[in-house]
């Protein structure tokens, strides 16, 4: 698991929200964020922006886990 996949996967924990979830806010299918949040198909940069919005992220929290 690769370091933006165990911090991504620490957010959703920590605000409780289910992949599920998270899918419907990208916009693609549990499965797909399911391999996104496991390192196996990157984030596009909407996706970045969208899950920034989502978990209320600054820039440099963004930067930390994406970059």
């Amino acid at each position: 698991m690769t370091k933006t996949a165990k911090e991504l996967k620490m957010l959703r924990i920590k605000h409780e929200v289910s992949q599920e979830y998270l899918a419907q806010q990208l916009g693609v299918t549990k499965a797909s964020y399911s391999r996104k949040e496991n390192g196996k198909i990157t984030f596009s940069l909407e996706d970045v922006k969208k899950l920034k919005k989502v978990f209320k992220l600054t820039t440099e929290e963004v930067e930390k886990i994406f970059f």
